[in-house]
């Protein structure tokens, strides 16, 4: 399994943007909004509930609503489909709507699953429901009504129930405190925060004042972690694998999947990139590896519980032996995936011990699985067993494929795709960015790029330095007179000299850059520390970054080039093939650069270097033009705790796996 892969986006983000942003008063907009049948099943209920609806682009969305006061009773029944999510959340908000009222109803496998666990809690708030049904499932009709200040204990762990509650009082106007006694995910109250709601927490209890309605925002949904799991436990399993996951959730309650991959020895890379929607995100790096079997803990299960399926997959070829307790939760989940899972396992042939709470088996790395696979109209089932099927030979013949559209609708085309083994030919020219601030390794890690690529090597901060020397030394011949910062734009003999003055680079066979100003290489000279303290008013002056840009982009017309600089992904080659943004804390990078300042002034000190670093950050971020700011589509890589051969190995492996 080689390439780089996107997801959809996160399926319990997207069911939280769809409901936030009706309750907002004015237009919000979803980006990479999550187009399967849960999530489209909640936005077309949120229609039914009075928002306006606009498909603006793929996965793409504006929602319109005049806010709380305007919601209204749906005039059908709201259909959930498959989502247990989607239909928990939702009563939660219909609970706390006073006048409004509404049916919610599921399909036939929705109809199975409990719902009492969260209206039981709402009843007790105060909720008023209907159950149109002989069983505590669904259909049931939530007939909406005020709730008052709402003080209520979570005991089961359950991110739904909490969410389910979180959201009536919310609707209501009310007070709340809630304390979980075990806690789960908090999507919903990270993005109540990022929609303005003031969400306190202490300890394990959750206040929000009375009162606070979210506001209306730009919601980017980020890809599904959990989606990522599938492919994450194949590249462990499937020799000579090598993915680069782009863009999911890193919610701690949510990758936890990761480390105990990392527990049975995978080998994972995770790179934290932005933050959004009030949710930290990032890349996960995933190669081929020998697993062993673990016990998951039972402090995990929780955050565990929907990759537990597929984790159950990569204990099977571990070697030795793989359980997990704690886990009732799986029994009442789309299927009863305990025993879905023993039941399909044995008939592949694995001998597993099923508990009430969990199973064991023992793994074989050699194992082959035949047989057929019944997934009981659950996506995961069917996404596990394929994951096993590419791992013990494709000897499994799956029924149900049909129910991935529920949450993964391209679950199968992004499979062909990393297993399709095509490696495509480059020989286009082509540069990739790799900008920084001072001391966080940029020079070396692109040398080690451009050497294993076999591309040549820009350093853009030697041409600064180069015209800094140089300028310095005329200005010297000049007289020196007046302040150096000035001389640089209002004497014009100095300016017209560095107009002037040719500079050239040019690369040697193993792909350095030589600087070559009015015909002189400069070497050693251009990192003295009277070059650091000169440099800022050259790498300011608009004339002279125009003057580095031409040399810079001629050579990039004639070579495969690796440039870095502090503006190269954002103002000299806005179109590079890949960008990346190096960053480490002020004390690594000015320890980097300690011993090479003393070399050249004795007796400086780490506080000293450390300074200046922190100096010249301020001045590269706050400089009008070409300033130092990642690329939007930048790649983080934060080189603090990682060795330069570390940090040039993970951009090798994105280029990699872009290019399958």
């Amino acid at each position: 399994m080689r390439g780089t892969l996107t997801f959809p986006g996160d399926k319990s983000l997207s069911h939280r943007a769809a409901i936030l942003a009706t309750l907002a008063s004015g237009t919000s907009t979803i980006s990479n909004f999550l187009d399967a049948g849960d999530t489209m099943n909640t936005l077309k209920a949120m229609q039914a509930l009075g928002a306006r609806v606009t498909e603006t682009g793929p996965r793409s969305f504006r929602i319109e609503s005049g806010g709380l006061k305007t919601l209204r009773s749906p005039e059908t029944v709201i259909d959930c489909g498959n989502s247990g999510t989607g239909a928990r959340l939702i009563m939660g908000l219909v609970a706390g709507l006073e006048g409004v009222s509404a049916v919610i109803d599921g399909d036939a496998s929705l109809r199975k699953r409990p719902m009492r666990r969260v209206l039981a809690p709402l009843e007790k708030l105060g909720a008023k429901f209907e159950w149109l049904s002989d069983t505590d499932c669904l259909p049931v009709r939530i007939h909406g009504t005020k709730i008052h200040k709402v003080e209520f204990t979570e005991t089961l762990g359950s991110a739904q129930v909490k969410s389910a509650v979180m959201l009536a009082a919310l609707a209501s106007g009310a007070e709340l405190t809630l304390t979980e006694n075990i806690p789960s995910r908090d999507h919903t109250e990270n993005m109540l925060r990022f929609a303005g709601v003031q969400v306190l927490r202490e300890g394990n209890t959750i206040r929000v004042p009375a009162g606070q309605v979210p506001a209306p925002r730009e919601y980017k949904i980020w890809g599904d972690i959990s989606s990522a799991a599938f492919f994450a436990v194949g590249a462990s399993l499937v020799p000579d694998s090598e993915l680069v996951l782009r863009g999911v959730l890193l919610n701690p309650f949510r990758d936890r999947y990761l480390t105990a991959l990392k527990d049975m020895g995978a080998a994972i890379e995770i790179l934290p990139q932005r933050d959004e929607c009030g949710e930290k995100g990032g890349d996960v790096m995933v190669r081929s590896s020998r697993l062993k079997g673990i016990q998951l803990p039972a402090e995990s299960i929780p955050s565990l519980i929907d990759e537990i399926p597929v984790l159950t997959i990569a204990g099977a070829f571990a070697s030795g032996r793989f359980s997990y307790r704690d886990a009732k939760e799986l029994r009442v989940k789309e299927s009863d995936r305990i025993g879905i899972m023993v039941k399909n396992l044995q008939a592949c042939g694995v001998a597993v011990t099923e508990f009430d709470d969990g199973l064991e088996l023992a793994g074989d790395p050699q194992r082959r699985l035949t047989g057929t696979i019944e997934p009981h109209m659950d996506h995961r089932i069917v996404m596990s067993f394929e994951v096993a099927n590419l791992a013990g030979g494709g000897g499994l013949k799956i029924d149900g494929k049909e129910w991935i559209e529920t949450s993964f609708p391209s679950f199968y085309e992004k499979l062909q795709f990393v297993t399709s083994g095509k490696m495509p030919d480059h020989k286009k020219i082509e540069v990739i960015t790799i900008d920084g601030p001072a001391g966080s390794g940029k020079s070396t890690v692109a040398y080690m790029v451009a050497k294993a690529l076999g591309y040549n090597q820009i350093d853009s901060g030697a041409l600064y330095r180069a015209f800094t020397w140089a300028g310095y030394e005329k200005f010297r011949q000049l007289g020196g007179s007046g302040d150096w910062a000035t001389a640089i734009e209002a004497n014009s003999g100095l300016k017209t000299y560095l107009s002037e003055i040719p500079l050239e680079i040019s690369f040697g066979s193993d792909g350095r850059q030589h600087v070559y100003a009015a015909g002189r290489e400069l070497g050693d000279e251009l990192r003295s520390p009277e070059i650091a303290s000169r440099i800022k008013p050259v790498a300011d002056a608009r004339y002279l970054r125009e003057r580095v840009r031409e040399v810079l982009v001629d050579a990039a017309s004639r070579f495969s080039l690796v440039a870095d600089g502090r503006d190269m992904g954002t103002d000299v080659f806005v179109d590079a093939a890949y960008k990346f943004f190096l960053t480490a804390d002020s004390r690594t990078r000015a320890a980097r650069r300690l011993a090479e300042f003393q070399q050249k002034q004795a007796g400086i000190t780490l506080d000293e270097v450390q300074a200046q670093i922190e100096a010249r950050d301020r001045d590269d971020e706050n400089r009008e033009f070409g300033g130092l700011r990642p690329a939007h589509e930048a790649i983080f890589i934060d080189t603090s705790s990682r060795t330069q051969e570390r940090v040039a190995d993970i951009m090798l492996a994105y280029i990699r796996c872009a290019r399958m």
